[in-house]
């Protein structure tokens, strides 16, 4: 049976770890954070479906915690090398889907790459909120923010636009959302006329508002 949400756990909870849970709590997604400072818990139960004070280094507290049924784990240890290590192993062992992992430099980043962590980033605020985004709108191939107003972005084509024609859209009067070019299914890319018509397996570059890509949002809700 399919989940109702997606379920997402956050080991670590410093600048990066807090700013992901910050940032997923937007969205309709189940996340456990845990940590082993109370007062990093209490702050973070503010904004997670559950928190719990664990040592990220007790292997067997955290499987009690039933860590088998999460879709995502991200890893927010980064000071502590071993520690990061340990329980990216871990998440392995128990064959956890995808898992990302914070790094704290080169050789931190080869040791997990060779564990097999699906994604490692360094670090803090700005990069946790692009990851809890990124999970969010798995739509969403490329994006580069311009300032804090507009984004240019690749995405793949919503359903609801399939079969509709640009101008019969209307999205650029209706949202400011501007759709620059198109790219097929071949690779080709060609600058789309008012009346071409969205084909299902097309990509679109967009120039948008980014206030539409939140979570309520125009293609925040598509996406």
């Amino acid at each position: 049976m399919k989940k109702e949400k997606e379920q997402i756990l956050i080991i670590g909870l410093g600048k990066f770890g807090m700013n992901v849970a910050k940032e997923l709590s937007k969205y309709d997604v189940e996340v456990m954070a845990v940590d082993e400072s109370s007062e990093l818990v209490d702050e973070a139960s503010k904004y997670v479906t559950h928190a719990a004070r664990v040592d990220a280094e007790d292997i067997e507290a955290l499987r009690k915690l039933g860590i088998r049924e999460f879709d995502v784990a991200i890893i927010g240890i980064g000071d502590n090398i071993e520690s990061s290590l340990m329980v990216a192993l871990t998440l392995k062992e128990l064959n956890i889907p995808y898992i990302i992992a914070k790094s704290r430099d080169k050789k931190h980043t080869s040791l997990l790459n060779m564990i097999g962590v699906d994604k490692v980033i360094q670090p803090e605020k700005d990069a946790g909120v692009r990851i809890a985004k990124s999970l969010m709108h798995k739509s969403i191939i490329e994006r580069v923010e311009f300032g804090k107003e507009y984004s240019v972005i690749e995405i793949e084509t919503p359903k609801e636009w399939v079969g509709s024609a640009l101008n019969r859209l209307n999205v650029r009067a209706k949202y400011g959302i501007n759709i620059v070019c198109v790219k097929k299914n071949d690779g080709k890319v060609l600058i789309p006329a008012a009346d071409y018509v969205i084909e299902e397996k097309d990509n679109l570059m967009l120039i948008t508002p980014n206030k539409e890509i939140e979570p309520n949002g125009y293609l925040g809700r598509l996406l």
